[in-house]
């Protein structure tokens, strides 16, 4: 009798490690395809920001948030400039941000731009 009870939780505590590492494996499966799917906008407000304040400088009122939705997903970015000590360098901070179930996940992105002024 001892060694069917024994059996038993052995068996259990297999079948409970291998449903974890399953729901664990489907979780980041989970992220990286919201994170997939989010790269390239974040890629190309980056490209846009630092194409906008290489143009204009600080003239260029780069900074903004919103809602993006992909595949009935919604996703809320927020993209800030700010100087960096030297005149004509910017920062760029781009943070995208999405729910999975009770966790809010991320992806944040640097990037920098160079504002050269042009002589007329």
């Amino acid at each position: 009798m001892v060694e069917v009870l024994v059996t038993t939780a052995v068996l259990s505590l297999g079948i409970v490690l291998i449903y974890r590492a399953f729901f664990t494996l489907l979780d980041s499966f989970g992220y990286y395809s919201n994170y997939l799917r989010v790269i390239a906008f974040a890629d190309e407000k980056l490209w846009q920001a630092q194409d906008t304040l290489s143009c204009f400088g600080s003239d260029a009122g780069a900074g903004s948030s919103g809602r993006l939705n992909i595949q009935n997903k919604d996703f809320n970015w927020r993209l800030s400039v700010s100087p960096v000590e030297a005149e004509s360098l910017y920062r760029i901070d781009l943070t995208v941000n999405w729910q999975e179930g009770p966790r809010i996940r991320g992806l944040t992105r640097n990037a920098y731009a160079l504002y050269i002024k042009k002589e007329e």
